[in-house]
C-alpha cells in the first residue's frame, strides 16, 4: 500500500463549523512552505477533505452536501473547492463562497462545472465543516468533486475526493457510487469530431488470444454452410479520458452476439482488438432458421493477461462488460460496421480507461507474461475497479493478487500504474514479497526502510518509466534534493531508478541505460529485498556499477561508492554537499597538481584528499574558515603517479548553503623566464605551474590582473625529497602565500630559491580576465 492523493465524496455548506464549534473565516491568500506531519495510513498527505452526500437527488429533487477538512499540522490560507457537474447545481450560495462556472473537466461533467471555493486557515487538530443544499436538473451518471490545496503546492498538502452516482428521473433511478446491477452498461456512439489517439507512443503488442470463449449455441443446426452465409461485424471501441481526450481501447476483448427471444443467446465469435480499438468478427450467418442473426457486440473488460471487474456481496467478482445495439437480420456475406463505441455511462469510461493503462503497462514490460521468465500459464493481473473502502487510498493486496482501484484513480496514471507495478512485482518475485518495516505510513520525502523504499520506489518509478514521465504525482522527480538522503527513502530510490534511464544529464549524472534491459534483467533474475541489494545483483549479472551509472544514484543522494571524475581544467559548478561529495582524478605527469574548492560568498565547505576510494587514507587536508578557497596539492615529482579522492564537506559549523565550484589543475606546464599568462573566467579557480631553478638565488614571482574585477592569490609550493608527508599538502601548509591585496591589484611572492622544483598556484578568488606571471 502507499500514500496517494485521493478524490474523495461530495458535499458543502454555508457555515464553517471548528471542532470547538466557533466559526472561522477565510484568510487572504498567501505562500506557503511546504507542511511536515506524519501521514497516517488512512489519509493521502497532512490534509484531508472528506465529502458526502446525505442521497443522490433525482431531477428537481434536492440532497445535502457537506464538506469537511482535517489537517495534521496549521495549513495557512488552503484553498477549498468543489465542483458540481452540470446534471446538478447549488440550490442556494454557499456562505462565503465564490462561485465560478468552468467548461466540462471529466467525461461525466456533461456542458461545464460550477465550482465553490474560498480560502480558510486550517488548523492542527480541528475539523472546518460545511454544508449546502445541492438540486437535481439532469438525469445522468456522474461525479461530484471536492479538494483542498496548501499554498505551497504540495502533494503534502494536497488531498482530493471523488463520489460516483446517479441523478435519476426518480428518486428509485437515483444512487450513490454505481449501480450495483449495472443495467445500464451499454455501449453508445463516441463523437466523431473526437479522434482516438493511443496513450503512449509505445509500439504496440499483440496479446494472445488463448482462453478467449468459444463459440457456441443452443440453436438446432441448419443445412451446411457456405462461403455467402459468412457475415462479418466490424467497428471500434474507445473511451473519454479528462481533458476531453478520447483513446482507443487496444487488446479488449469483444464478442458477436446472437440474440435468441428464447433460449440462451448464441456466441457468434470473439477477438482482441488492435492497436487502434478496432475489431472484426466473422461467423456463419445461415445458422439462423428464421432468417439472419440478430447481432449485438459485447466489449469485455478481459483478456488473458489482464481484467477489470466489479466486487460483489463477499467478493465475488464480475467483469465488466458492455452491449452495443442490436442490429436485425444481417445479409449473408455482408460485412456491418457498428462504428465508433463507448460505454453510455460516462463514469464508466474510467473501467476502460484503468484496462488501457494496463495495456500501456504490458506494452512497456517485456516478455509474452509480466514475468517473462514464466514457463507455464501468465499470470493475470486482477484489477477492482471501484474499491469501495473508505480509506481513500489505492492499493494492491498481496492476500488475493489484486489491485483495487479509488474512483478517481483511473484519471490518474502515476497512481493507477504504481498499484500495477506492485502486482508485476509480486509476480516477479513469486509473492516472495521483500521485509517492508515502517511502510505505513509512508511518503516520497522521508525515510522509511530499506525494503519499504525499494518496493515503494520502484512502483513509483514504473509508471514514470512507461509514460516517459518525470513527475510523480506532483513530485518531479529530477531534483530529489530535499528528500531525507539515502535508500530507505522511496523518493530517492525513484529518482535513482529514473536517472538511470532518463536521457538527461544533470550534475552528477551523466548517464543514460541503451534501454531498460540492464534493469529488467536484475528484476527477472534476481530477487532484490532492498535497492541496495538490487544494485549489487545488477554487477553480478554484468551489467555497469561503475562511476558512470553510479553517478545517477549520487545525484540523488545514494552513494554506492560513487567519485565523480576531475578533468585538468575543467571547473564544475555543485550545489551545497548535504552530504560529502566525491570526487577522483588521475595524476599522468611528474608535476604539481591542486584541487581547489571556491565556496559562495559568507559560506564554508570543506576539502579533504585520500589516497583511496573507499576513503581510509586520508593525505591533506584544507579546512580554513568562511569563504576563503581551499585547496589540496601533489607534488608527483616525488609521489609516485596514481589515482586521488578529494572529499568537499560542509562542516557542521557552517550555516550557509549555495552552489560552489571546484577545478583541478594537473597539466605539465612551467613558469619560465619571460611573462606567462593564464586566461580565468568567472568559473576558473586555479592554475598551477612547476618552476625548477638550477641554482640558488633571490626570486621574486609575480601575478598581475589584466581586469579591476579580477582578485587573484599567489602561492609557492615547496616538498622535501626527505618528508613524504610534504609531497601532499593543504592550503595552510604552503612555504609562501601573497594574498589580500584586493581586486585588480598584483601579488608577489619573493623567495630565496634552491634547485630542485616549486609549485606556482595561482588561486582566482572573484573575476574574470588574463593573469600575468612574471619572474624577477
Amino acid at each position: 500500500m502507499r500514500k496517494r492523493r485521493g478524490i474523495a465524496v461530495a458535499g458543502l455548506s454555508a457555515a464553517l463549523v471548528l471542532g470547538t464549534g466557533s466559526v472561522a473565516y477565510a484568510a487572504p491568500a498567501g505562500a506557503g512552505t511546504e507542511p511536515e506531519c506524519e501521514v497516517p495510513p488512512d489519509w493521502s498527505s497532512c490534509v484531508q477533505v472528506v465529502a458526502s452526500l446525505d442521497r443522490a437527488p433525482a431531477v428537481g429533487a434536492t440532497a445535502q452536501l457537506t464538506i469537511e477538512v482535517r489537517a495534521l499540522t496549521d495549513i495557512d490560507h488552503a484553498r477549498i473547492e468543489a465542483d458540481l457537474p452540470a446534471a446538478l447545481d447549488w440550490q442556494s450560495r454557499p456562505a462565503g463562497w465564490k462561485l465560478t462556472d468552468l467548461g466540462p473537466l471529466l467525461p461525466e461533467d456533461g456542458d461545464g462545472v460550477q465550482r465553490a471555493s474560498r480560502v480558510v486557515d486550517v488548523k492542527a487538530g480541528k475539523t472546518l465543516r460545511y454544508k449546502a443544499k445541492v438540486r437535481g436538473v439532469a438525469a445522468a451518471s456522474t461525479s461530484v468533486r471536492a479538494r483542498v490545496t496548501g499554498p505551497a503546492a504540495s502533494p503534502l498538502d494536497d488531498d482530493a475526493n471523488m463520489l460516483l452516482l446517479s441523478v435519476g428521473a426518480t428518486a428509485a433511478d437515483s444512487y450513490l457510487g454505481l449501480d450495483a446491477s449495472r443495467n445500464s452498461d451499454a455501449l453508445q456512439a463516441l463523437p466523431d469530431t473526437m479522434p482516438l489517439v493511443p496513450s503512449t507512443s509505445q509500439k504496440f503488442r499483440p496479446v494472445s488470444e488463448d482462453g478467449l470463449a468459444e463459440p457456441h449455441s443452443d440453436d438446432p443446426p441448419a443445412g451446411g454452410a457456405s462461403i455467402q452465409a459468412i457475415t462479418c461485424v466490424t467497428g471500434t471501441v474507445g473511451y473519454e479520458a479528462p481533458a476531453g481526450t478520447g483513446h482507443p481501447s487496444p487488446n479488449i476483448q469483444v464478442q458477436a452476439w446472437d440474440y435468441d427471444s428464447i433460449g440462451a443467446d448464441d456466441l457468434l465469435d470473439s477477438a482482441l482488438t488492435d492497436d487502434s480499438g478496432s475489431y472484426r468478427l466473422c461467423f456463419d450467418n445461415g445458422t439462423d432458421v428464421s432468417g439472419g442473426q440478430d447481432v449485438y457486440v459485447k466489449m469485455v473488460a478481459e483478456n488473458g493477461l489482464w481484467r477489470v471487474s466489479d466486487e460483489g456481496f463477499l467478493g465475488s467478482r464480475d467483469v465488466y462488460d458492455f452491449n452495443s445495439a442490436r442490429k436485425d437480420n444481417l445479409a449473408n456475406g455482408r460485412t456491418v460496421d457498428y462504428g465508433r463505441l463507448a460505454p453510455a455511462d460516462q463514469t464508466l469510461h474510467r473501467v476502460l480507461h484503468s484496462f488501457d493503462m494496463a495495456n500501456d503497462a504490458k506494452e512497456w514490460t517485456p516478455g509474452e507474461c509480466w514475468d517473462a521468465r514464466d514457463t507455464g500459464d501468465c499470470r493475470r493481473m486482477e484489477i477492482v475497479y471501484p474499491d469501495d473502502d473508505s480509506d481513500d487510498v489505492s492499493v494492491y493486496r498481496h492476500s488475493n493478487r489484486t489491485v483495487y482501484l479509488e474512483p478517481a484513480t483511473p484519471d490518474d496514471r502515476s497512481d493507477a500504474v504504481h498499484e500495477y507495478g506492485h502486482a508485476v512485482m509480486g509476480d516477479l518475485y513469486e509473492d516472495n514479497w521483500p521485509p517492508s518495516d515502517n511502510c505505513s505510513p509512508h511518503a516520497m520525502d522521508t525515510t522509511s526502510s530499506p525494503g519499504c523504499a525499494w518496493t515503494e520506489g520502484f512502483a513509483n518509478w514504473y509508471p514514470m518509466a512507461i509514460y516517459n514521465d518525470d513527475y510523480y504525482r506532483g513530485w518531479r522527480v529530477e531534483d530529489t534534493s530535499s528528500f531525507d538522503p539515502g535508500d530507505a527513502t522511496e523518493g530517492r530510490v525513484t529518482g535513482s531508478l529514473w536517472d538511470l534511464i532518463d536521457p538527461g544529464s544533470e550534475g552528477w549524472d551523466n548517464w543514460q541505460e541503451s534501454g531498460k534491459d540492464a534493469l529488467w534483467d536484475t528484476m527477472l533474475d534476481r530477487r532484490s529485498a532492498t535497492f541496495r541489494e538490487f544494485w549489487t545483483n545488477r554487477g553480478l549479472e554484468g551489467h555497469n556499477v561503475g562511476d558512470g551509472p553510479a553517478g545517477a544514484l549520487f545525484q540523488n543522494g545514494i552513494d554506492y561508492g560513487f567519485r565523480f571524475g576531475l578533468s585538468d581544467g575543467v571547473t564544475l559548478t555543485r550545489p551545497t554537499p548535504e552530504t560529502p561529495n566525491n570526487y577522483r582524478y588521475e595524476t599522468t605527469y611528474a608535476y604539481w597538481s591542486v584541487v581547489a574548492l571556491r565556496p559562495p560568498a559568507n559560506v564554508d565547505y570543506d576539502l579533504a584528499l585520500y589516497d583511496d576510494a573507499a576513503l581510509s587514507q586520508q593525505l591533506a587536508t584544507s579546512v580554513l574558515p568562511g569563504d576563503t578557497v581551499d585547496f589540496v596539492a601533489v607534488d608527483s615529482g616525488k609521489r609516485p603517479l596514481g589515482d586521488y579522492y578529494p572529499v568537499v564537506r560542509r562542516p557542521s559549523s557552517s550555516t550557509g548553503t549555495g552552489d560552489y565550484r571546484i577545478q583541478l589543475a594537473a597539466g605539465h606546464r612551467l613558469l619560465l623566464n619571460g611573462a606567462t599568462q593564464a586566461m580565468n573566467g568567472a568559473d576558473d579557480v586555479v592554475a598551477v605551474w612547476d618552476y625548477c631553478p638550477s641554482a640558488a638565488a633571490t626570486t621574486t614571482v609575480t601575478v598581475t590582473p589584466s581586469d579591476a574585477s579580477q582578485d587573484a592569490e599567489l602561492f609557492l609550493l615547496s616538498s622535501d625529497a626527505a618528508n613524504a608527508a610534504s609531497w601532499t599538502i593543504g592550503r595552510s601548509q604552503a612555504a609562501a602565500e601573497s594574498v589580500g591585496h584586493g581586486p585588480g591589484q598584483p601579488e608577489a611572492i619573493t623567495f630565496d630559491q634552491r634547485e630542485g622544483c616549486y609549485g606556482v598556484v595561482v588561486v582566482n578568488r572573484a573575476g574574470s580576465g588574463t593573469y600575468t606571471l612574471t619572474l624577477s
